[in-house]
């Protein structure tokens, strides 16, 4: 006999649900083009039960960021892992990034189109900023761990160093979508071992 859902996992189901609706229907449509209704409707649920999880189009679009976000961040981690040095870890994580944006572009560009209606709106600007600052959390412990590890001083603390990354890593991604042949595949891996080689050495030294 089938075992009838609580009604914390229907509410989580029901969210997942919108959630994956969500991501479909911004990727053909853009956050601007997509519409509520249209997103509960690829759901199949009217708009009162998008409603009743999500306060509007922006909290939706908010929580498929984080959720997205923090997929992706796992599968850096992951990739990273226990590596047997910087520039093989640096390549391991820019390999991990680049395969995401070949596989998901829209995705990519989704956040990219979010992020430049988020930054004009003083209401939506930090709930971005803070999603995105759990990417930088991410990058800074494993620079942070990296150089106990390897027993290295860093030039600049490792949160500045981890901003540096992501802004390189952001942008070589739009570049890539930009004009895919100028971009070679190695590039970001590269940049990152170079850019590491420069802001450490070894400590006492």
């Amino acid at each position: 006999m089938a075992t009838r859902m609580t009604r914390e996992q229907s509410r989580a189901a029901t969210r997942e649900r919108l959630l994956s609706a969500a991501r479909r229907v911004v990727a053909a449509r853009g956050f601007h083009g997509a519409s509520v209704e249209e997103i509960a409707s690829e759901a199949g649920y009217s708009t009162g039960a998008l409603y009743s999880n999500f306060s509007g189009k922006e909290d939706l679009f908010l929580a498929l960021m984080e959720y997205e976000i923090a997929r992706e961040v796992r599968e850096i981690e992951a990739a990273v892992g226990q590596r047997a040095t910087i520039p093989e870890r640096a390549r391991g994580g820019a390999e991990q990034w680049m395969a995401f944006v070949e596989r998901e572009p829209e995705l990519v560009l989704l956040f990219v189109e979010f992020w430049a209606y988020a930054v004009r709106d003083p209401d939506v600007r930090p709930q971005v900023a803070r999603r995105m600052a759990k990417v930088r959390e991410t990058i800074t412990g494993l620079i942070a761990r990296a150089a106990d590890e390897f027993d290295l001083e860093l030039a600049i603390p490792a949160e500045q160093l981890a901003i540096a990354v992501d802004a390189l890593a952001d942008g070589i991604a739009r570049q890539k979508l930009a004009d895919p042949q100028a971009v070679p595949d190695q590039l970001l891996g590269t940049a990152l071992s170079l850019l590491f080689a420069a802001a450490t050495r070894p400590r006492g030294s």
